[in-house]
């Protein structure tokens, strides 16, 4: 009996211990497998490379357009005027002179256009015997062999509606308001009794300017040519120029000389170059 019990629980035991294996085996089967496929995926080859991005489309081209044009003048000024505030002729004229000028102007539409402008000149004083109530010659100061100058200026703005004539050719009207200023140089009086000195003097109008013009574009889109007339109503009493004033002869004695003209318009013609921005 204790033989045959002893026999079974050696096999009781065998048996455990196989079972016991085959757990073992059977948890160890997917690691394995898991391993496997992981070396396989690891021996596979990658995918091809993901293609570049294509080049980004150009952006829209703005069509140009004209805006603003600055340049320079050469001007033939002429001052129109023969009395002083009293409506007494002054035996004076101022003569016509050529001057420089500078401008700008912005297109604000496409048919209307802004202009700022500024013109200088320097006219002689054209000398009627008798004129400045003096009856000696009356020359400049300090070079007393020439004739009398009068500086004038003149600034202001306009509105200029713009009709195109072709792509490079348009031609406008305009419409302004200005300031001139006139400044009267230093003069000498000349006389048998002996020489005296008449100071300067200046005047300051208001005028409102009319005018006409055409350009034409030498390089287009670039450089301009242009070509504009103007008239202008001149407004206002002047200054102490058209008005008598004094000074002392060279005896001493208190003199009186007499007022120039008061300017009552003014032409401008005008051939400048523009750039066009």
């Amino acid at each position: 009996m204790r033989t045959a019990r002893a026999l079974v629980g050696r096999g009781l035991a065998a048996g455990a211990v196989a079972l016991a294996c085959a757990a073992d085996a059977r948890a160890e089967e997917p690691t394995e497998a898991s391993a496997g496929q992981e070396a396989a995926g690891a021996a596979e080859p990658s995918g091809p490379p993901r293609p570049p991005l294509p080049p980004a489309p150009p952006g829209p081209r703005l069509p140009w357009a004209r805006h603003i044009e600055v340049g320079a003048d050469v001007a033939l000024v002429n001052r129109i005027g023969s009395r002083d505030t009293a409506g007494n002729p002054t035996r004076v004229r101022l003569k016509p002179a050529i001057g420089v000028g500078l401008h700008a102007r912005w297109e604000i539409l496409d048919h209307l256009r802004f202009s700022a402008f500024f013109v200088h000149a320097e006219h002689e004083l054209a000398l009627a015997p008798g004129a400045l109530a003096q009856p000696g010659a009356i020359t400049a100061e300090p070079r007393g062999d020439g004739a009398p100058s009068v500086r004038t200026l003149a600034l202001g703005a306009r509105f200029a509606p713009t009709l195109p004539l072709s792509e490079r050719a348009r031609s406008w009207l305009s419409v302004g308001v200005g300031y001139d200023r006139f400044y009267v140089g230093r003069m000498r009086i000349s006389e048998p009794a002996g020489e005296f000195t008449v100071r300067e003097r200046g005047a300051s109008y208001a005028e409102i300017p009319l005018g006409v013009g055409m350009s034409f574009d030498l390089i287009r889109n670039w450089l301009t040519i242009e070509l504009e007339t103007s008239g202008a109503f001149l407004l206002g009493r002047g200054g102490d120029a058209t008005r008598p004033t004094q000074t002392i002869d060279a005896q001493g004695r208190r003199r009186t000389i007499g007022a120039l003209p008061q300017a009552r318009g003014s032409f401008i013609q005008t051939l400048g170059l523009s750039l066009v921005l």
